[in-house]
């Protein structure tokens, strides 16, 4: 089938006058089955779209959308840090790696301040079970441990011995 070239009528007001072809820049308003603007073939990548006035369509770019509840449970996964994520930066929307999050949060300034800890376990799996008395004792603790825990057990234990027997 051949290409058409569409014909239109001219007006002097409603009378039809005559007849013409359509010109590149002649459109058919939505309103009268037409799309509101002149098109011609988009890019590659490119989709047929409503415009930001809302009265015509063009081709434009897609923007990504990602339905969170429609997608693919990976919360079994085991991730690793070249896996992708999706970020916002700005405005500029693209991929990041987990990587990038660990190194963000691995640099990071904050600290633990004012909590509470429920059977905190200091580098292997013995729970620590000393209380906040017993942890100040060994404040000032310079070299090893139990000799100075000694000594000051010692210094003591002379003490009390000194006030009980006079």
């Amino acid at each position: 089938m051949a290409n058409k070239t569409p014909v239109k009528a001219t007006f002097t007001g409603s009378d039809v006058t005559g007849l013409a072809e359509f010109q590149t820049s002649d459109t058919i308003p939505l309103a009268n089955g037409g799309l509101g603007v002149s098109l011609s073939i988009g890019s590659a990548g490119q989709v047929l779209k409503v415009n930001s006035g809302g009265n015509a369509l063009e081709f434009g770019a897609v923007e990504a959308i990602v339905n969170i509840d429609g997608a693919n449970d990976l919360t079994s996964a085991t991730l690793a840090t070249g896996d992708l994520l999706l970020a916002s930066d700005g405005g500029t929307e693209g991929r990041i790696t987990l990587g990038q999050i660990d190194t963000l949060f691995s640099s990071t300034t904050k600290t633990l301040t004012n909590k509470t800890l429920t059977s905190p376990k200091i580098n292997e799996n013995v729970a620590v079970t000393a209380t906040a008395t017993e942890i100040n004792h060994s404040d000032g603790v310079t070299s090893n441990i139990q000799t100075q825990l000694d000594t000051k057990a010692t210094s003591s234990f002379a003490i009390a011995q000194a006030v009980a027997l006079g």
